[in-house]
């Protein structure tokens, strides 16, 4: 949920905060209005739960949670889960848009919908080699 609040917040931040915006400046019409900031306020932030919600129910987001293990492939990346519901899929070098580096996880972003993703934790990773060249070998893959 913290990657998937950072993805959707760098975005759209301004668009939660203009509404408050416009009350504080109406505050100098009417002191009232500071009343109506802070429930404009807090239901902003209570409308942005089930965006949020939405996009964390994804199967792509379900593929960063379960227990798996990820192998490079010609074809894509494969994930061999061991959930008995979960056992293999490939996800194609095609479906993936972008890789970014967090302070704990590599996040790679499909091009199916700007926020889905998938993070591999990097400790999941031998040392800062292996790690490197997993992401040398996607990006070449992914242009």
């Amino acid at each position: 949920m913290s990657i998937l609040y950072r993805l959707f917040f760098v975005r759209w931040w301004w668009l939660l905060l203009l509404p408050v915006a416009v009350c504080l400046v109406l505050i100098v019409v009417d002191a009232r209005f500071a009343f109506v900031a802070l429930i404009v306020a807090m239901a902003m932030v209570m409308l942005s739960f089930p965006v949020l919600y939405y996009f964390a129910l994804t199967q792509e987001s379900r593929w960063s949670i379960l227990e798996k293990t990820v192998t490079v492939t010609d074809e894509g990346l494969q994930l061999d889960f061991t959930s008995d519901k979960m056992r293999r899929h490939v996800i194609a070098w095609g479906k993936i848009a972008s890789t970014t580096a967090s302070s704990h996880c590599l996040v790679l972003r499909f091009k199916k919908n700007r926020y889905t993703f998938l993070a591999i934790p990097l400790d999941a990773f031998r040392g800062e080699d292996e790690l490197r060249r997993f992401v040398v070998k996607t990006r070449e893959r992914i242009g």
